[in-house]
């Protein structure tokens, strides 16, 4: 039987099972329930499971952020572009630049949805997007990114206010890098996004998809995955300080 009620501390339901179920995946509740015709259970259960996940996902993003200002107070915020060189141009980022030089636009896309819908994007935070096509591009809008546009706008879902405000203060750029977008005020955990354009045309020539980061928080940013490298906007290349390559230069 569904045991799904609110929780005071943690203002949301939560599952409240027996010990020997506590350990059931919640997918594994909502297929039985689905079996058993359970069918407003299910339901109950697939809402539930946005929110178990949210949880974990949300601290880690915050946690990041945390990390990289700490980072940047005490050895400076070059550091935290040194930082995110090391780890994004080790395994992380050169596994996804391998596997997307294999795949069509169109595949690349497919995946960074699915991959955003993970992220918790969308006023709910339950992963909404809007994915548009025209001849040059597809346009993945998050409005906002469940990471950096949730914590840059506060959490209207947790009832928790803006990251960049108390009780939390997190840091911004104070100067403008090739590696946060070329401009100051940048979120250290938004700059994240900067290197994953920066590193791939440091290795191949071009990003694999660009950013089009809001200094204004009210607005959504998007990712734009150009169909041929020849179209992607020269001011992309500009800001991580680099030159367009020549056409039928690198690879993409």
């Amino acid at each position: 039987m569904l045991k799904l009620s609110d929780m005071a501390r943690v203002g949301r339901a939560v599952r409240q099972d027996g010990p020997d179920e506590l350990g059931i995946p919640t997918p594994n509740l909502i297929a039985d329930a689905i079996d058993g015709e359970r069918f407003d259970d299910a339901k109950a259960l697939a809402e539930y499971g946005i929110a178990e996940g949210k949880s974990l996902h949300d601290l880690f993003c915050d946690w990041i952020w945390n990390l990289l200002t700490d980072l940047a107070d005490r050895h400076g915020e070059e550091e935290v572009g040194r930082v995110l060189r090391a780890t994004q141009g080790g395994w992380m980022l050169r596994r996804t630049w391998k596997a997307f030089l294999s795949m069509s636009v169109e595949a690349r896309v497919q995946l960074s949805a699915e991959m955003m819908r993970a992220h918790l994007c969308g006023p709910e935070q339950d992963g909404a997007i809007e994915v548009t096509e025209d001849s040059e591009k597809y346009t993945i809008v998050m409005d906002p990114c469940g990471s950096g546009g949730r914590m840059r706008r506060g959490d209207p879902v947790d009832g928790t206010p803006s990251r960049l405000d108390r009780p939390y203060g997190f840091g911004v750029t104070r100067d403008a890098h090739d590696w946060a977008f070329g401009e100051r005020g940048v979120p250290y955990y938004c700059a994240h996004c900067a290197m994953n354009e920066k590193l791939p045309m440091e290795w191949g020539g071009h990003p694999l998809w660009v950013t089009d980061y809001q200094a204004d928080a009210k607005k959504p940013c998007a990712w734009r995955f150009y169909k041929s490298a020849e179209d992607i906007p020269e001011h992309y290349y500009r800001r991580a300080g680099h030159a367009k390559p020549p056409a039928g230069h690198g690879e993409y």
